[in-house]
């Protein structure tokens, strides 16, 4: 008898707990942001970015924290190999949480 908790099943867990509760900040319009506050999901970029907004219009990109996901393609950029199967993973595990983040930070990532 097959195991019913399958590495595929264990990863989408793991990657369902990280997006609700470990993302790391890229840009934002507000200094700090509470950490009770919910944010919705307005777009997801690739398998590890994600576009989230509030109610009162703010918005802000996150990337997953300690996941790298393949890129999808962008312009004239290629696809990397699996990158519009990740970000269709991640867009199925948005969609479960009723596109509804809770946004914890990690770090900033400060511009070059």
């Amino acid at each position: 008898m097959k195991p019913l908790w399958g590495t595929p099943i264990i990863l989408t867990a793991i990657a369902g707990a990280i997006i609700t509760t470990i993302l790391i900040f890229q840009k934002t319009n507000q200094p700090s942001i509470a950490l009770t506050e919910e944010w919705t999901a307005t777009e997801v970029v690739d398998g590890d970015s994600i576009t989230v907004g509030q109610t009162d219009g703010s918005q802000m990109s996150v990337e997953l924290c300690g996941i790298d996901a393949p890129k999808v393609k962008q312009g004239e950029v290629p696809a990397q190999a699996l990158g519009d199967e990740a970000k269709d993973k991640l867009l199925k595990l948005v969609a479960a949480a009723d596109n509804q983040l809770m946004i914890i930070p990690v770090a900033k990532k400060v511009a070059i």
